[in-house]
C-alpha cells in the first residue's frame, strides 16, 4: 500500500475537530498563572467510569508535555504551570462518549439457477433425382443448472466517539477566561480518548508559552 493510500485509509477511519479560535478573555495574562486545578469529571450517561478515563488521559497528556501533576489536599489534580500569582480551575464536561461496536448482520443470497436451450438447424439437398429436394432438420438441447442458497454473517464495526468541553475559570475572580470544545472519532475507545485529550492539551500548552 502506498503512503498516499495509507493516509486516505486513516482519514476514512478517524476524524477530529477542535476550533482554531477558542473563546479567550483578551485581557487575561496567562503568563502570570502558577497553578491549574483540574476538577473532578462527571461520567457521561453512556458509560460508568468515563469521567475517570478522561481524567487519567488528561493527566497523562499534561505529564507528556513536561508539567508536574500532583493531588492537592481537596482531592483536585494540581498542575504546576509557572511562578505566577494566579490560579485557574479547569472544568471538563463530556459531551459525547460512545464505544465502538461489532454488529453482525445475517445475509441470504438465493441463486434460482437457469435453463439454457440451444437450437440447431441443418439443411439436406438431394441431387440424385435431378431436382432440388431439400429438407431441414431442427434439434434442440436443453441444459438446466440448479440454483443454490448461500447464507452467512457480515460483520460491521461502528466508531468510538468522544467529545469534551473545557472551561478555565480564574480561581480568585471567578471569571471565565478560556473555553474550547473537542471531539474525536476512531476505531478503538482508549486511543480515541487519548487523541481527543492530546489535541486539547496542545492548545492549553500554547496559552502558557
Amino acid at each position: 500500500m502506498s503512503k498516499r493510500n495509507t493516509i486516505l485509509v486513516l482519514m476514512l477511519f478517524s476524524c477530529w475537530s477542535g476550533p482554531e479560535n477558542p473563546a479567550v478573555q483578551a485581557k487575561y495574562d496567562f503568563n502570570d498563572v502558577e497553578k491549574l486545578f483540574i476538577y473532578s469529571i462527571s461520567d457521561h450517561s453512556n458509560m460508568l467510569g468515563s469521567g475517570a478515563m478522561i481524567s487519567n488521559s488528561l493527566t497523562h497528556n499534561f505529564l507528556k508535555y513536561g508539567y508536574t501533576v500532583n493531588a492537592s489536599n481537596n482531592s483536585l489534580l494540581e498542575v504546576q504551570i509557572d511562578q505566577g500569582k494566579n490560579s485557574l480551575e479547569l472544568h471538563c464536561i463530556i459531551t459525547e462518549f460512545t464505544d465502538s461496536e461489532m454488529i453482525v448482520v445475517p445475509y441470504r443470497h438465493e441463486d434460482r439457477g437457469y435453463t439454457k436451450t440451444v437450437v440447431q438447424q441443418t439443411s439436406d439437398i438431394d441431387l440424385k433425382e435431378e431436382k432440388s429436394k431439400s429438407s431441414q432438420l431442427q434439434t434442440s438441447t436443453t441444459t438446466t443448472h440448479a440454483g443454490k442458497v448461500r447464507e452467512g454473517n457480515m460483520v460491521e464495526y461502528t466508531h468510538s466517539k468522544v467529545g469534551i468541553m473545557l472551561k478555565m475559570i480564574d480561581k480568585r475572580s471567578g471569571d471565565l477566561v478560556w473555553s474550547n470544545s473537542y471531539w474525536y472519532s476512531g476505531l478503538e475507545l482508549q486511543r480515541t480518548i487519548d487523541t481527543c485529550l492530546k489535541n486539547s492539551v496542545i492548545q492549553i500548552n500554547k496559552l502558557f508559552q
